[in-house]
């Protein structure tokens, strides 16, 4: 089956901007694919080469080594471009234009026209908020107000494939709520979603994988729980007792506490959770929750580079 994206051994050299005779290698032999109606997103500090990767899915820079493939296909392929919506980090439009003026200009260049092109544009205001907006001119939006035409605009031409720099960036929590459920409506519409972030928190809660870069390199490819060394992994126990039990539960470990009514105990390792939840069970408690408890993704970038993504 195609892949939406598929990068294989891929490297991207510039020549530094001071030092004509040195080169920056932005991208170092980066190879993943993603896989259809998924959501990737890719976490990396400023300079990481998360913006690089991008230029190159879109086919805005071609890669120093290796091969990109797009829909199956080279990015530059015209039919690749008119399956592909593109939110860039700083989107820049015609100050004069209104909302619904931009997203007419940009149909009529996918080669939507007539009521289709007004209904949808129409859509796509209202699920950007923007619809009250739609007559106003850009010049009198706000960043947030923006970013979100900047989204409606990725949309436009109905892609499979959108892919997004800091779909989030300028957006207040009520924006970047809405903006959250319209990457989780992309996926439940069958489209494949790539974006990236600075917060890492967002990245957690709307991707499928994760894509962790550092100085141009891949450093993990998968879910959260897949990146985790296991050494990471708290284990706790939560549960409940009878009135008549619960003193005695005070005694069977230490470090015992009591959060919301009930009892937790965190343990050392897998070996100890077993243990503890068997020595549980047999006394008759109540259990409401065991298992593993993974570090949050802003832990994991922190600890393998020491400071946390920006």
């Amino acid at each position: 089956m195609v892949k939406p994206i598929e990068f294989k051994n891929v490297s991207k050299t510039f020549r530094h901007p001071m030092k004509v005779w040195d080169r920056i290698e932005a991208v170092k032999d980066l190879s993943f694919s993603m896989e259809n109606g998924e959501i990737a997103g890719f976490v990396g500090h400023n300079g990481a080469g998360k913006t690089t990767a991008i230029k190159m899915m879109m086919g805005f820079i071609w890669p120093t080594a290796g091969e990109i493939q797009v829909n199956g296909k080279d990015p530059g392929d015209p039919d690749v471009k008119k399956s592909i919506g593109f939110l860039p980090e700083r989107p820049y439009f015609y100050s004069q234009l209104s909302g619904m003026e931009l997203l007419s200009y940009f149909g009529k260049l996918t080669g939507i026209k007539g009521t289709v092109l007004r209904d949808r544009s129409e859509k796509l205001l209202r699920r950007v908020g923007l619809f009250d907006d739609r007559n106003r001119k850009l010049s009198g939006y706000s960043k947030g107000m923006l970013q979100r035409i900047g989204l409606a605009q990725a949309l436009i031409n109905d892609p499979q494939l959108v892919i997004m720099d800091e779909p989030m960036s300028g957006l207040d929590p009520i924006g970047r709520r809405e903006v959250k459920e319209i990457i989780r409506s992309l996926k439940r519409e069958g489209k494949s979603v790539v974006f990236s972030s600075h917060i890492l928190a967002d990245i957690e809660n709307l991707s499928d994988r994760v894509l962790i870069i550092e100085k141009g390199l891949m450093k993990h490819f998968g879910t959260v729980p897949e990146i985790v060394p296991p050494d990471r992994i708290r284990y706790k126990i939560e549960f409940n007792a009878p009135d008549e039990m619960k003193d005695a539960a005070f005694s069977l470990f230490k470090g015992i506490r009591v959060v919301s009514n009930r009892f937790v105990i965190d343990c050392e390792d897998l070996d100890d959770f077993n243990v503890k939840l068997t020595s549980i069970v047999q006394k008759g408690y109540t259990v409401h929750d065991a298992g593993g408890v993974y570090p949050s993704l802003e832990e994991i970038v922190f600890s393998q580079s020491g400071e946390v993504a920006s």
